[in-house]
């Protein structure tokens, strides 16, 4: 199958030209680790790997999601929850981001600073990062406000969650090939318009539970 291209224009050239770092996520390096975790959406057998920004140098209030230890065991809860648990629990930080693959998940850089950036995004010249509105695709991971990275570089196939040019605006759907349908997370369906318009591989969600990166 041949993926096929139009000749739109970058949809955020305009964020190009200001070159958004992702490193800037991690504020305080020194204090700061991913804590990596396997997800299965409630609503489709997909496993989303999910890395959790974790910064020890926050302190957490009850709205934030933090790292806990319990019996050995790490997961990550609202601090609200665990204000009935009679066991001690560790706090091991407080979660700022969450960068949620929906393509091949990378190599955690040993640099998180330097190296976060390039991790997600391999190729620059070939990517561009937006903005998802609304909530169509929040069953996927995909949630309102969430910064997309979107590679071009990374061939689109069955399955795939890609930004879409059509009937005159950008949407994020699931290429379901096989049916000839653009899929959002409700499973509504729309038929696919030919020439497909794909511009580009929805690789990377990142959802923030602090302020951490100043992006208009």
């Amino acid at each position: 199958m041949t993926n096929e291209f139009t000749g739109f224009e970058n949809p955020a050239a305009t964020f190009l030209e200001s070159a958004l770092d992702l490193g800037e996520i991690i504020s305080h390096p020194a204090s700061t680790f991913i804590y990596q975790k396997p997800q299965m959406d409630e609503q489709y057998p997909v496993e989303i790997v999910q890395w959790y920004i974790i910064d020890s140098s926050i302190k957490p209030v009850s709205t934030d999601l933090v790292l806990i230890e319990l019996h050995g065991n790490r997961s990550v809860h609202l601090v609200s929850s665990l204000s009935d648990t009679t066991e001690p629990v560790l706090t091991l930080g407080t979660v700022t981001a969450i960068i949620k693959h929906h393509h091949l998940a990378p190599d955690i850089p040993d640099d998180l600073q330097t190296g976060l950036h390039s991790a997600l995004i391999p190729l620059p010249a070939a990517a561009f990062i937006s903005r998802a509105r609304g909530s169509k695709m929040a069953g996927l991971g995909i949630k309102n406000e969430d910064l997309l990275v979107v590679r071009r570089d990374v061939n689109y196939e069955q399955g795939s969650i890609a930004i879409i040019y059509s009937e005159n605006k950008f949407m994020c759907r699931v290429l379901n090939l096989s049916n000839n349908t653009l899929d959002d997370a409700d499973c509504m369906q729309s038929t696919i318009i030919r020439p497909l318009s794909v511009e580009g591989v929805v690789t990377t969600s990142v959802e923030f539970k602090r302020k951490v990166l100043s992006w208009d």
